[in-house]
């Protein structure tokens, strides 16, 4: 079923950087959000949800799943993963295990310096500094396509499968499958497809078209998911 027409968002004012040289992140502690969902509901201005979906005290996922966009959380990322996938997201971050986690808004990463996002100003970070209190737990939105599941078994087919193929030949340069000629599965082939390029994106080759791998695909072929900012600010 098709989404309800979306009301173009309120325009939001620019999130504003603090000039000089990278700040320390132990102050900045102070300033984040316990409660994920207010992460999520800061993330949501990044992907340009009305208004109504990142405000209020609902479900800030559920508000997302109305725009057909689903929130995914991992605790395995690496740095070189997150740069590679290159999107905005929320960072579970600890002083130490006693302490109560809080969550930064990653809006920006550059070759030494992350940029986080707290309220209406920047504020960069090293990246060494970030790693003490960092441990691999990402959360971001993202775009699932039609019919997908976790878990896809092997002679998966329809809209999903479709999308799948359709990406993997823009990625290897060869021709789109005709729409209706040929049934596209999930068969042997197929999953050695997706292991390949699992394998060139970094992440774990198990032939099983995840969210992560939706994501690279997205990225890989120049889809429209929020981009980081990779220059140094």
């Amino acid at each position: 079923m098709s989404a309800a027409p979306v009301a173009a968002p309120a325009p939001r004012a620019a999130a504003a950087l603090l000039p000089g040289k990278p700040e320390e992140i132990e102050p900045l502690l102070e300033q984040l959000p316990r409660d994920i969902n207010t992460a999520w509901r800061a993330l949501a201005s990044r992907w340009k949800l009305p208004a109504q979906a990142g405000a209020g005290d609902g479900d800030p996922c559920l508000a997302a799943a109305a725009q057909e966009l689903l929130c995914y959380r991992t605790s395995q990322l690496s740095l070189p993963l997150l740069r590679q996938l290159g999107r905005p997201g929320i960072l579970t971050l600890q002083a130490d295990n006693s302490a109560p986690p809080v969550y930064a808004l990653l809006v920006g990463l550059s070759e030494q310096t992350a940029t986080l996002q707290v309220g209406p100003t920047l504020h960069r970070v090293r990246l060494v500094a970030l790693g003490r209190l960092w441990r691999g737990d990402f959360a971001t939105y993202w775009r699932a396509p039609p019919g997908y599941s976790a878990d896809l078994p092997d002679g998966s087919s329809g809209p999903v499968i479709d999308r799948l193929t359709t990406q993997l030949a823009q990625i290897d340069g060869a021709p789109a499958p005709v729409a209706g000629a040929v049934p596209q599965q999930l068969d042997p082939a197929l999953r050695a497809r997706v292991r390949a390029f699992q394998r060139a994106q970094g992440l774990k080759p198990d032939g099983q078209p995840g969210p992560m791998t939706f994501m690279q695909l997205e990225r890989a072929i120049g889809g429209q998911a929020p981009s980081l900012q990779t220059d140094p600010l």
